[in-house]
């Protein structure tokens, strides 16, 4: 047996947990921050609460509020521009995958050299930046406990990976509290994000006991508790459990990194403009058939952490029944099809092409070839 395994944060996870940021900030004897954040954490007043225990530590902040859905290289430019004028010491990046991807890709050109695409890779980033504080506010990538930032290169239409030491938020703060202000449609997309990570990271070829572990037990957590706190947002426990299973995803993803599903999502995003949530729903469970020939007991494991009654039954209708409860559970809570998301079938081509190309690819469980990516696009079309 071998395996690598790591995690870059230091996790405070507890309701209210986010109130403590001004004085974890003040440990690090700094005195100037960054607070990233985008426009529905202002409107929710999240941000106004985190600002507040910021500066009731007598800190100095600069904000930053022009976060949009995957953050480009040329946000990030901006954003680490202001930053370098302001002089900031740390940063803390309050919202979703994008506004915390975003934080850990400005602290890495606060002390690395610009352009930022020139870090896309794995440890290409040589200098640790100043330290990131993670607040999530979605239940949904995880990035506030693993070592990647994924930023969209707006020249080449692509979503760039930049991984491994000096990435990671050094320290998250994990309130369910915050996410109880997601819409049911957030909750659903994001959600599923969240489940397609556990789920990928299970499959993949650099799965390893300790990712196996938190994978299994994110899927269960995700699964049991993502149709609930679709109907009832106010739901503190269910919460809970999608916030506790999205960050054992991230556990597991981390070091299992994912598969064919995700390196289809990031064309999807780029050149579609759908979330990562929607895009990685849409095309989960036709890869997992893909997939299927490979990994067929693992699939039965997703299904019995499911809580599906697959052991003992033939391989086969274990494997479609499991498959089948993870698509449906995408039509429950409103997750489209590719078709109505509006997807154009013409785009099919460069994302295949593109698909291909990712990183996620190498660690599918199957080495798929460009009709195969198209096949799972068309049916996820219908």
């Amino acid at each position: 047996m071998h395996f690598q395994f790591s995690l870059p944060s230091s996790i405070a996870f507890a309701p209210g947990s986010s109130k403590t940021v001004g004085h974890l900030v003040l440990g690090l004897e700094v005195k100037k921050v960054l607070s990233i954040y985008d426009s529905g954490v202002k409107k929710s007043g999240i941000a106004d609460a985190i600002a507040a225990s910021l500066k009731a530590a007598n800190l100095e902040i600069t904000e930053w509020d022009s976060i949009t859905a995957n953050p480009t290289d040329v946000d990030i430019e901006e954003c680490a521009r202001l930053a370098r004028e302001a002089q900031v010491e740390a940063i803390v990046a309050v919202g979703g995958g994008s506004a915390i991807d975003a934080g850990k890709a400005v602290a890495i050109l606060m002390s690395n050299e610009s352009p930022i695409t020139q870090y896309e890779g794995i440890n290409l980033v040589k200098t640790a930046g100043p330290p990131v504080i993670a607040i999530p506010t979605t239940a949904g990538t995880a990035s506030e406990v693993t070592s990647f930032t994924v930023v969209t290169d707006s020249a080449r239409k692509k979503k760039m990976v930049i991984g491994g030491q000096h990435v990671g938020a050094r320290f998250a703060l994990i309130d369910p509290l915050l996410t109880a202000s997601m819409s049911p449609a957030l909750t659903a997309e994001t959600g599923m994000g969240a489940l397609s990570h556990a789920i990928e990271a299970y499959l993949s070829v650099a799965a390893s006991v300790p990712t196996d572990i938190n994978a299994l037990k994110a899927i269960e957590l995700l699964t049991r508790n993502l149709p609930q706190v679709v109907v009832n947002g106010s739901d503190v426990d269910a919460r809970t459990g999608m916030l506790l299973g999205s960050m054992l995803a991230g556990f597991a993803y981390n070091s299992a990194i994912l598969g064919l599903a995700h390196s289809i999502s990031h064309p999807l995003t780029v050149h579609c403009g759908l979330s990562h949530g929607i895009a990685n729903a849409a095309v989960l469970p036709h890869v997992m058939r893909f997939n299927a020939s490979a990994v067929s007991e693992r699939i039965r494991n997703i299904g019995i952490s499911m809580g599906l009654n697959v052991q003992g039954m033939p391989t086969e209708e274990a494997v479609e029944l499991t498959i089948s409860a993870i698509a449906d559970l995408s039509r429950r809570i409103g997750i489209p099809t590719l078709k109505e998301a509006e997807v154009s079938r013409e785009a099919f081509d460069v994302i295949a092409t593109d698909a291909l190309k990712e990183i996620s690819t190498i660690f599918n469980p199957r080495n798929p070839k460009k009709e195969d990516v198209l096949r799972i696009l068309e049916n996820a079309w219908q």
